[in-house]
């Protein structure tokens, strides 16, 4: 938007007319899909966006300010939608919408107590504060009388009165518990009528939150062109999603970036895919749409996978996408993965999220230690979620087994990795296949000398760590905990394994 456009005055106030809007008739917005308004008109009483298949509104009758704070923040309006994400324009428009109930509301020029006063109020609520600063920046850049730098700088060191929003990952873990889990991942596997195809979109979504932990935005933002399968020459197929991620200033269109997808979800979306193109045409571009085939909004997805948790047994109040997030970001973290990748896995554009879930780690496995290490009903959790299936050393294929070292010492007959051959494993052999369902412990394995082994170097941690003066944030040795408990609970599952064998061969 240029000068003349926004009519800017920077004269004394008795030689100049009020502001005046005169922006564009039609503004143009950044938006995430193909199928919504991609315009607003600026003509109308009430401005309308769309984002997540949502309407967005700006009432300027409804606006109770002195006429010439209405026409300065259309002018603002304009601006954001132009530049910023239409969720963003909302956060300005609640800021507008703010004001009237300070005694800022009768017009310009603000006197300096006047500011203070407003401010008590205003730095209550972190967006508010927000929203007002980049406010009286962009009028002050224009030079609109009323507004100069010596009152933006008294703006800018104002700080508010905000909880950190990390503050509960940071106290606590976040997520599912290990029986809630178990639920999940029985309602995600259930047999599934195909005829009902709502009820297979849905799952598709659990199943999709489970895995790769979108936001319900980024599930909306998703079209069928965003989801791809590559087979090889061997006849295997691998599925990949781009996923969109959250927009940043200067972009029009989200970054989209590739997403791995298990086998199973991609056979169930290849199967949608096709269900969803034959009911609603080729020419259908979202992944998933309502029964009358317009693209899911938000509050749609939202209900939906809070109905598909609630049906497993959890339900937790005004959590839902975000719950399966932080499940997410808890459970890569407590598997030893830097901040930085847990970041970029959930499309974060900074490490602080990451950095709480870290934190959280040591804590958390001495509880469970503690507190669960001897219970009968979470050994029996552990024992169902831990590996694949016990196999006999004589059924698994030479070149399967895993072998590694461990306090520096070679061992191997333990199990066989259920990987392709030649497929390089990101994860450390011995120390995370106990935690891996890709792992098939022999029956009669050397699971054992793990044990003991993890113990000793544990110990040499704890030795390590007792000099140092950090045993209590001793990450490796919290995630050695939790792989030692893991083998325990494999060395009962073999022990009641061979126990049934037996009974079966008497």
């Amino acid at each position: 938007m240029t000068k003349s456009t926004d009519q800017e005055h920077a004269s004394p106030p008795s030689s100049l007319p009020a502001y005046v809007f005169r922006g564009p008739a039609h503004v143009a917005i950044r938006t995430r899909t193909n199928d919504q308004p991609k315009y607003v008109d600026t003509q109308l009483k009430v401005w309308t966006w769309y984002d997540g298949g949502i309407a967005l509104k700006i009432d300027w009758s409804a606006i109770q300010l002195n006429s010439e704070l209405i026409e300065i923040g259309k002018g603002f309006m304009a601006y954001a939608l132009e530049k910023y994400a239409p969720r963003t324009a909302v956060m300005f428009a609640d800021t507008l919408r703010f004001l009237p109930g300070t005694n800022l509301a009768a017009g310009l020029p603000w006197a300096t107590h006047q500011l203070i006063t407003a401010l008590e109020e205003i730095k209550k609520t972190r967006a508010v504060l927000v929203g007002f600063r980049r406010f009286y920046r962009w009028a002050m850049d224009r030079g609109i009388n009323g507004f100069d730098p010596a009152t933006y700088l008294k703006i800018k060191e104002v700080k508010s009165d905000r909880v950190d929003p990390y503050a509960r990952i940071f106290l606590s873990q976040s997520g599912l518990e290990l029986d809630e889990e178990i639920r999940l991942l029985k309602r995600i596997e259930r047999e599934l009528k195909y005829d009902s195809w709502v009820d297979v979109q849905f799952n598709i979504v659990l199943h999709l939150g489970f895995e790769i932990a979108p936001r319900s935005i980024q599930i909306h933002s998703l079209d069928i062109a965003d989801f791809e399968f590559i087979e090889s020459a061997g006849h295997e197929k691998y599925y990949t999603l781009w996923l969109p991620m959250a927009k940043k200033v200067g972009q029009r269109r989200p970054e989209r970036r590739p997403r791995k997808i298990t086998t199973r979800l991609g056979e169930k979306i290849s199967r949608h895919v096709l269900e969803i193109q034959r009911r609603f045409g080729s020419d259908c571009e979202p992944l998933f749409v309502n029964p009358c085939g317009r693209r899911l909004s938000v509050i749609e997805i939202g209900t939906g996978l809070k109905y598909e948790l609630r049906e497993a047994g959890i339900d937790r109040p005004n959590q839902v996408s975000m719950l399966l997030r932080h499940h997410l970001g808890q459970g890569l973290a407590d598997q030893g993965t830097p901040a930085d990748m847990i970041a970029e896995l959930l499309g974060h554009n900074s490490t602080v999220a990451a950095r709480a879930y870290v934190t959280a780690t040591p804590n958390i496995a001495r509880i469970k230690e503690k507190a669960l290490g001897e219970s009968p009903a979470y050994q029996r959790i552990m024992r169902s979620l831990l590996t694949g299936k016990i196999v006999q050393r004589r059924d698994a294929a030479p070149e399967a087994a895993v072998r590694g070292v461990i306090d520096t010492q070679y061992i191997g007959d333990i199990g066989a990795c259920a990987l392709p051959v030649h497929t390089h494993c990101p994860y450390n052999p011995i120390y995370a296949c106990y935690t891996c369902k890709k792992f098939h412990p022999f029956a009669d394995g050397r699971h054992e000398q793990v044990k003991d082994a993890l113990q000793r170097e544990a110990q040499r941690f704890i030795d390590m760590a007792e000099q140092a003066g950090d045993l209590s944030h001793n990450r490796p040795l919290a995630q050695h905990q939790t792989t030692i408990l893991a083998v325990s609970a494999t060395i009962e599952r073999c022990r009641q394994h061979t126990e049934g064998a037996e009974d079966d061969a008497v």
